[in-house]
């Protein structure tokens, strides 16, 4: 069994997932915090549920594990830890799990995660996890119109699953053929459209939208690098007698 595998691999995403936290509070928190006054001066309620909304709207800012941001009627019960004890959390449980799933990626693919290429396996994390998704389905804040949950959820996911495979052919393989399949299947989400909102009313300036979603972006390219990094400095370091073995 690849235990010291495992475990490097969690620790990397838990290193990334507690620098990924101060990153945060650089510049996405202060805009969810900007938009909640523009959701309140609109006349909305801000009360319990707008507080799980908040929190909901500051784990967008982290790399997205299932789905876009949840919305005040989607956000369900409010966690216990404040929102820095909840980010930190949300972080954390993110930070791990994108490693799991790099490391499996990587073992999978017969690939070896390194100090040197580490930052190229966080790089593609990235693309395909935030990047391509966000062409279509950007981060959203507070009050701000989103289009139903499942549907969002089931398109981020196909988006991910037909990107990862682009990416797969793309740079793994070397026919010319595998390489125009595979942007066409990064291309294909996009081309069908991700879910709509009928009304795209909202109390929050298109502005403050832009900055918060390239804000995201940037903060999810410093987790991967940071991840990517981290994924190769400690397999390299912990686990390398067992994959030679």
């Amino acid at each position: 069994m690849l235990v010291k595998y495992l475990l490097a691999t969690i620790v990397a995403g838990l290193f990334a997932g507690i620098l990924l936290t101060p990153a945060m509070y650089v510049r996405n928190v202060p805009l969810i915090l900007h938009a909640e006054e523009y959701e309140n001066a609109g006349g909305h309620e801000h009360s319990h549920d707008t507080a799980a909304a908040t929190d909901a709207a500051t784990a967008e800012s982290a790399p997205q594990a299932v789905a876009p941001h949840v919305h005040e009627d989607e956000a369900g019960p409010e966690l216990p830890f404040g929102r820095l004890g909840n980010t930190l959390l949300i972080n954390l449980v993110a930070g791990a799990g994108f490693a799991l799933v790099t490391g499996a990626a990587a073992l999978f693919l017969g690939r070896r995660i390194t100090l040197q290429n580490g930052i190229y396996w966080g790089l593609a994390g990235f693309f395909i996890f935030n990047f391509a998704p966000a062409f279509s389905l950007a981060p959203e804040l507070p009050a701000m119109p989103a289009a139903d949950l499942a549907a969002r959820q089931a398109w981020w996911l196909i988006t991910v699953l037909l990107t990862a495979g682009g990416v797969y052919l793309i740079v793994l393989r070397q026919e010319i053929w595998t390489k125009v399949m595979g942007v066409v299947l990064i291309v294909a989400p996009h081309v069908y459209g991700a879910p709509e909102v009928e009304d795209l009313t909202s109390p929050v300036p298109p502005t403050l939208a832009s900055e918060f979603a390239v804000s995201t972006l940037a903060t999810n390219l410093f987790f991967w690098v940071v991840l990517g990094t981290a994924l190769g400095w400690a397999i390299q370091h912990y686990a390398a007698s067992e994959l030679e073995g």
